[in-house]
């Protein structure tokens, strides 16, 4: 009877043939250059030939296909040899890096993976492609191989983006951030897509961008008539039904001005005497896969150990008021049952954390009810910040609990007049000089 057949592919054969001695490497590997090198010489039309010096001589094309000849000159007919085939190996090479050069669509997908691998936050990432979709996609630029992006194309393209779109300095560098640091990227030792970054010492002109108006404080803060109108809705909502502690969140960020983001993120671990930590905050998450193109899906909401920057972790002062709504917040959890990792803020409904979103709806609907304009958390925020400054809190402290890097974002985004308009008036009125009169 004859032995079965044992299937082995040609990997196993392989590995056997060299760990018996059967096939050397070493002799493989000499044959594999050996052919390389009469590929190379093939493409040589030239003759190489012993001088009457005793010299091996041969010529090369001219650069870039003129007829000037480069004569090559050797002791021995190998260096020769060694000296064409280094020339056609570098023609081959140069002809794969133009046939490879990536447009400024493939720039960013690969820059885009190396800033995923820097960050935690896919909301931010969200946003760069949402730019990328916005400025550049259907943009001429963005099926331009890079090495033809010359100083003077980039700076005429991005002060026409200013132009175009009405940019100001803020939503310029947000635009910009996408061509200015792929353009970086590309220039990396281990990229090497680029030997210099043409935006390298391109000056914009910031005169060309537009100009904010400071909007009105009749859309920035909760004038003091509808605050008082939000605050008696939301006591009558708790009022009728104790168990839903939104209201109170409402009403609580009156007192602390937190980004809304910050403020669900709440835990009672946090509170410490008369300060509460502000360390983490909720934010959107999202699937991002850069494969096939870049595709994003919205996964939900989560909560991450970390703030929006370095000045917002901080210590925010609870008053009296902000005290005894934290004690309304705990005495209506407790009744409930309502427990969820610690949170301050549990929704009624499913029982579990609550998040933005259920802020967000409360306080659209809580507007509509009273009869006011529809207005976010955040100019909650910017209506507790404009309260500080009215009561001549020193600015640093302003900015402290804001959680702001700089003293003139607080002031210059954030201080806005909450009075109503009769009583800004009276005030005028009241400031009028008695001394120039008819």
């Amino acid at each position: 009877m004859g032995m079965a057949a044992v299937a082995v592919n040609d990997e196993e054969i392989l590995k056997y043939a060299v760990s018996e001695g059967i096939i050397s490497l070493d002799d493989v590997r000499k044959s594999m250059e050996l052919k390389e090198r009469k590929r190379l010489l093939k493409q040589h039309h030239n003759k190489i030939f012993k001088g009457s010096d005793g010299r091996w001589k041969t010529t090369l094309p001219g650069a870039n296909g003129t007829k000037t000849r480069k004569i090559i000159a050797k002791k021995t007919k190998e260096e020769v040899e060694d000296v064409v085939i280094q020339y056609y190996s570098g023609l081959e090479d140069h002809a794969y890096v133009e046939e490879n050069i990536p447009t400024v669509t493939e720039l960013y997908r690969r820059w885009l993976s190396y800033k995923m691998a820097h960050t935690e936050s896919t909301a931010y990432i969200k946003r760069i492609n949402s730019d990328w979709k916005r400025f550049y996609e259907n943009d001429p630029i963005a099926e331009k191989e890079i090495t033809a992006l010359t100083e003077v194309y980039l700076d005429e393209w991005l002060h026409q983006k200013i132009k175009d779109y009405g940019l100001t300095k803020t939503s310029f560098y947000n635009m910009s951030t996408i061509v200015r640091q792929s353009l970086v990227y590309a220039c990396k030792d281990g990229v090497n897509l680029l030997e210099k970054n043409p935006m390298a010492n391109i000056e914009i002109n910031t005169k060309l961008f537009r100009r904010k108006q400071k909007p009105a404080a009749t859309t920035q803060v909760y004038l003091n008539s509808e605050q008082k109108l939000i605050a008696d809705e939301c006591l009558r909502k708790i009022s009728r039904n104790p168990n839903c502690t939104t209201p109170m969140a409402i009403m609580l960020n009156f007192q602390i001005g937190l980004r809304i983001g910050e403020l669900v993120a709440l835990k009672w671990s946090d509170i410490e005497g008369n300060y509460i930590h502000i360390n983490r905050m909720e934010v959107e998450d999202y699937e991002i896969d850069n494969k096939t193109g870049v595709k994003i899906d919205f996964k939900g909401h989560k909560v991450v150990e970390h703030v929006k920057s370095g000045a917002g972790v901080r210590e925010v002062y609870l008053n009296t008021e902000a005290q005894k709504i934290l004690k309304m917040i705990k005495e209506s959890s407790v009744q409930s049952g309502y427990y969820d990792q610690d949170y301050i803020f549990i929704s009624s409904q499913k029982k579990v954390r609550s998040t933005a979103r259920t802020i967000t709806s409360y306080l659209e609907k809580l507007c509509a009810t009273v009869g006011i304009a529809v207005k976010s958390n955040h100019k909650i925020r910017k209506t507790y910040i404009s309260a500080l400054f009215d009561a001549k809190i020193n600015i640093d402290t302003i900015r402290r609990m804001a959680g702001h890097e700089d003293e003139r974002t607080s002031l210059k985004n954030y201080c806005f007049d909450q009075n109503d308009k009769i009583y800004i008036e009276d005030q005028l009125e009241n400031a009028r000089n008695t001394t120039i009169s008819c």
